[in-house]
């Protein structure tokens, strides 16, 4: 009986022994799970993380949804980064990187920051700046190619301004001319908009043109003026390279 009782305890110990082991590999396994789980979560970065929670990137093809995310794993967009992505892909991208529309303001002052070069938030929001899609990538392309903040943000202002005017009727003016007249243009004003591009790009080239060659004209005016022209010939060399692309594959 001795022996039968020590037998039976032995294997109860043994038994027990392997459980244990079993339990303690489970929890390893368990623990190391847990542990890439959080590793994989951590290194989508803030932004993905924060923005996931409002299903932000469920709209997304499988395919926009991979290069997206890629770009925005480390709270960072480059510009070798956008360079990257087709045009196509960076309207889509425009609502990824600013989500303004979709979340509240108390949300949206939440979102953890993306910092990116003052070139990309210009270049995607050249993207929905009229309704125009080929006057749009020729701002975007401008964005591009404008390095310079200052000199990027005085043509973009000069675009903003002309665009309200020609939208509303008013004189194509430039923004430092006093008679100027502007409104905001709002969503609603960008979707109706009904804007010969080419008369558009024609008429505030001839502006500034007539302006510069005016004896008249104060020469920091007209330093002014060239500013602006420069500007707006780098719009209409894309603007109609742009054109032109469209029309050999037509």
């Amino acid at each position: 009986m001795q022996v039968s009782n020590t037998s039976y305890v032995n294997y109860n110990q043994v038994n027990q022994t392997l459980k244990n082991e079993k339990s303690s590999s489970n929890s390893f396994s368990t623990d190391l799970e847990n542990q890439k789980s959080t590793e994989n979560t951590q290194s989508s970065g803030k932004y993905i993380n924060y923005m996931k929670q409002f299903n932000h990137f469920s709209k997304l093809s499988s395919e926009d949804r991979e290069v997206f995310l890629k770009i925005l794993e480390d709270d960072k967009i480059t510009l070798a980064e956008m360079d990257s992505l087709s045009y196509e892909q960076a309207e889509k991208f425009e609502y990824i990187a600013f989500p303004q529309g979709s979340l509240t303001k108390e949300q949206l002052s939440n979102v953890p920051i993306v910092s990116m070069p003052n070139q990309i938030p210009d270049m995607l929001f050249a993207t929905r700046t009229t309704n125009d899609k080929t006057f749009n990538k020729a701002l975007y392309e401008t964005a591009r190619e404008i390095s310079n903040d200052n000199f990027r943000s005085t043509v973009f202002g000069e675009v903003k301004v002309n665009l309200s005017q020609a939208h509303f009727g008013f004189e194509i003016l430039s923004s430092f001319n006093a008679g100027a007249e502007v409104k905001n243009l709002w969503q609603d004003d960008v979707d109706s908009m009904n804007i010969d591009f080419d008369k558009f790009l024609n008429d505030v080239i001839n502006l500034h043109e007539k302006a510069i060659s005016n004896s008249k004209t104060h020469p920091a005016v007209i330093q002014q003026h060239q500013e602006s022209l420069d500007g707006y010939n780098i719009i209409k060399k894309h603007y109609y390279n742009i054109k032109n692309e469209v029309s050999s594959y037509a």
